[in-house]
């Protein structure tokens, strides 16, 4: 079993998330989906960005990947959270630095801007690379200072 990742999305990034759940399980991943399970009631970004930022905070060296229509406000709301580092990823060379120079733990997406095989090609890129550390882990560690 490679990576735990947690998923989430809102109504407008459903069925993106559950493109991408059947590609990771497919792959070996282990993965929670944590809602929402429709596309046809409106719900909040912030509730399901929150959720997601929670549970990869509780589950050490796991990874969350989060879904609403354009990326932007369950960026905003996983990233209000200490020790978070979530990536709004539009492009494949997105997905290779967030992963070597920022070191995110969370992929945030938007629904309505990529399709599935974009997202599978970007995924991919962030789990072959890994965190450089050095002077990057400098900055990343000062995110989190007050």
């Amino acid at each position: 079993m490679k990576e735990k990742i947690y998923l989430s999305s809102d109504h407008a990034g459903y069925d993106l998330k559950n493109n991408i759940k059947n590609y990771l399980k497919k792959n070996n991943y282990e993965v929670i989906d944590l809602g929402t399970d429709n596309n046809t009631n409106s719900v909040s970004y912030a509730d399901y960005g929150k959720k997601l930022a929670k549970n990869v905070l509780q589950n050490n060296g796991s990874y969350g990947i989060g879904v609403c229509g354009t990326g932007l406000g369950i960026s905003f709301a996983v990233n209000r959270f200490k020790g978070i580092r979530g990536a709004r990823i539009t492009s494949i060379e997105d997905a290779k630095l967030a992963r070597e120079h920022n070191n995110a733990n969370i992929l945030l997406f938007g629904g309505r801007q990529i399709t599935i095989e974009q997202a599978e090609k970007m995924i991919e890129e962030f789990f072959k690379n890994k965190f450089e550390g050095g002077r990057h882990k400098n900055r990343i560690d000062s995110l989190d200072e007050k």
